[in-house]
């Protein structure tokens, strides 16, 4: 199946509260260079974590629209709190266009490198008490044990555009304290605020426990989606990337530089 210029040339959506869907944008803009990205997310009502599910939904719901108008040939919820909320109508054919999640990726990722089948999940309050993960994972490894813990201050921190640095890391080793006493050996980003700061997680967890990035397995099944579906954009040239926010553009584009530095070149309000 090959799709005409005019499909291919579509954008890819990704949808966050903030900033953390970056991590995911990124590791589908260096799978996928020629892919035209458009990044959305929901600055003026981050953090999500701490909200009940049922408004991440109708947040979620009204973005949709928006990629829609867009004219987005599919739509990444790069926000695990956002997956958790709307897991029944990612599972389904609820939209015009295709949309994923990134639990589930994550997941099954998670769920095929774990030796010990003792898998930490550090994420949001909403997504540790959707328990999406745990039974994700269990549904895939029955035999796993999952051990959860909310990081908030993590996602706070992200979102400011401090990933490193000694509160940082003392921060991290508060967070990661629960999950590690457990003797996991693998911990699943469940946020994707946190692959930003994944070189202090790495060094803090130690060699022994293998870090798991939602989003870049994410970004193989977007590759895999498109290719199946004729959608994939053969090139040649870079794709375009675009960015919109509900809250500032241009602190969201000092932060973005940041974090993903050239990743994201303007940013406007919606």
């Amino acid at each position: 199946m090959t799709g005409t210029t005019e499909d291919t040339a579509r954008p890819i959506g990704f949808f966050d509260s903030g900033e953390g869907g970056l991590t995911v944008a990124r590791a589908v803009a260096e799978l996928l260079p020629h892919e035209n990205l458009l990044y959305a997310c929901d600055t003026a009502h981050f953090p999500y974590g701490p909200r009940p599910l049922a408004e991440v939904r109708s947040f979620f719901l009204r973005f949709m629209e928006f990629f829609v108008e867009q004219n987005c040939k599919l739509v990444i919820v790069a926000c695990n709190t956002a997956t958790a909320a709307a897991i029944d109508l990612l599972k389904g054919a609820a939209f015009p266009v295709p949309a994923l999640g990134v639990v589930q990726p994550g997941a099954a990722m998670a769920a095929r490198v774990s030796t010990t089948g003792r898998i930490g999940v550090a994420a949001t309050q909403g997504t540790c008490d959707s328990g999406i993960y745990p039974s994700t994972i269990r549904a895939i490894r029955p035999d796993a044990r999952v051990i959860q813990q909310a990081c908030p201050i993590l996602v706070i921190r992200a979102e400011e555009g401090v990933i490193s640095g000694p509160e940082v890391r003392a921060e991290v080793e508060r967070c990661l304290a629960p999950i590690l006493a457990e003797q996991v050996d693998t911990l699943v980003l469940g946020c994707t605020h946190f692959p930003h700061m994944a070189a202090v997680i790495a060094d803090v967890v130690g060699p022994g426990v293998r870090l798991v990035d939602p989003g870049q397995a994410t970004a193989a099944q977007v590759a895999d989606l498109l290719e199946a579906r004729g959608l994939r954009n053969p090139g040649p040239a870079p794709g375009e990337r675009r960015a919109f926010t509900t809250g500032d553009p241009e602190r969201f584009l000092e932060v973005a530089n940041r974090l993903w530095p050239g990743g994201v070149g303007a940013a406007a309000q919606i």
